[in-house]
């Protein structure tokens, strides 16, 4: 038997950079046992509920976590934000494998998302929904001036990104060393 300590902290480590950049933790949750993830589960369904920390809820929905719904519409109802709703409602609506008033929400809220960086990190939950209507505002994105919306906002639909990177170095052939200006 796992140290269940242990495991939570391999599974959910410190929220800093350092720890969490390109970290997945799926393969350690597929490869848990069926009473480890029962007690994985638990745990982090009590620490969703003191935390806002978002890959506790992605753990949740690699999990499939049911038991986890409660407090994932509790962070949804109390999000301000429309990113973090986007969030919290994208987690809900995978859980439940579809669910239109997630959709809904995070239809509307996405309407809502003006910064750049927000509305770079909401394209990837936004399009999880699947829905048409959701996609349909994203694509609106897809050719954007800024570099960086356009780009992502074609990686998360699925979408080549080698015309705008031609576009970019195109318009700075002559001094190619600037491209990303």
């Amino acid at each position: 038997m796992t140290d269940i300590n242990k495991l939570i902290e391999e599974i959910i480590p410190p929220a800093d950079y350092q720890n969490r950049n390109g970290f997945s933790n799926e393969n350690i949750i597929l490869s848990l046992s069926e009473q480890e993830k029962l007690e994985v589960e638990d745990r982090l369904i009590k620490m969703l509920a003191n935390s806002n920390d978002e890959l506790i809820g992605e753990t949740l929905v690699i999990l499939k976590s049911k038991k986890a719904l409660p407090v994932l519409n509790n962070k949804l109802s109390k999000a301000e934000k429309p990113n973090l709703r986007i969030i919290w409602a994208s987690y809900i609506n995978e859980i439940e494998n579809g669910n239109d008033q997630m959709k809904n929400i995070g239809f509307e809220e996405f309407k809502k998302v003006s910064e750049k960086y927000s509305l770079i990190e909401v394209f990837y939950y936004a399009s999880r929904f699947n829905d048409s209507r959701i996609n349909s505002e994203i694509k609106k994105f897809i050719n954007d001036k800024d570099y960086l919306i356009a780009y992502n906002a074609r990686r998360c639909l699925g979408l080549s990104t080698k015309e705008i990177q031609g576009n970019k170095i195109k318009k700075h052939k002559e001094k190619w060393w600037q491209f990303w200006k």
